[in-house]
């Protein structure tokens, strides 16, 4: 019998190690919670554990589809900036066209008051005193302006004394027309 144990004895000790864990590496775990590790499934300790992970989980969710959004309204941004822009250059070019045509248009309207003016300036003075107490004072004032200055005083001496003295108050208030 003492041959039998000691039989037993070398048998165990050469099997035993091989069963045993070597230093470093982990003891093979046969329950649940190492089932669920396996199958891809988070192990939690506790259920606060769990319920704070959840809760992590959820919010890294949000920020990530808060960074979405926030990128959807960067370009959306971008979008109506670049519209904004394109619709300032329109506008940019119409003013400029604008002022171009008025520029014309002024233009042409003080060509048409010299030749108004000259065509006073022949007229006898008594005719054109009796018009230009007719027109309006803007008008009169302009044609005055670009008149030689002995035909606008003879104009003015053949007008009504009133007519005379509102046309000449307007024409020395004028501020550099």
């Amino acid at each position: 019998m003492s041959r039998t144990l000691l039989c037993l004895a070398v048998l165990l000790s050469l099997l035993l190690p091989a069963t045993l864990p070597r230093a470093g590496q982990k003891t093979p775990v046969t329950t649940k919670a190492a089932a669920k590790a396996d199958s891809g499934e988070p192990k939690y300790s506790s259920v606060e554990e769990r319920r704070l992970l959840v809760a992590l989980q959820q919010e890294r969710q949000n920020l990530v589809n808060e960074r979405q959004a926030l990128e959807l309204k960067k370009k959306e941004l971008k979008r109506l900036q670049a519209e904004v822009d394109k619709k300032l250059d329109q506008l940019k070019q119409e003013r400029l066209r604008l002022e171009k045509l008025l520029a014309e248009k002024d233009a042409a309207e003080q060509k048409r008051i010299r030749e108004l003016s000259k065509m006073y300036e022949k007229m006898s003075p008594a005719k054109a005193a009796r018009i230009f107490a007719d027109l309006d004072q803007d008008l009169a004032i302009s044609l005055l302006a670009n008149m030689k200055t002995k035909a606008a005083a003879k104009i003015l001496n053949n007008m009504n004394g009133d007519a005379a003295a509102r046309l000449t108050t307007a024409f020395s208030s004028l501020d550099g027309k």
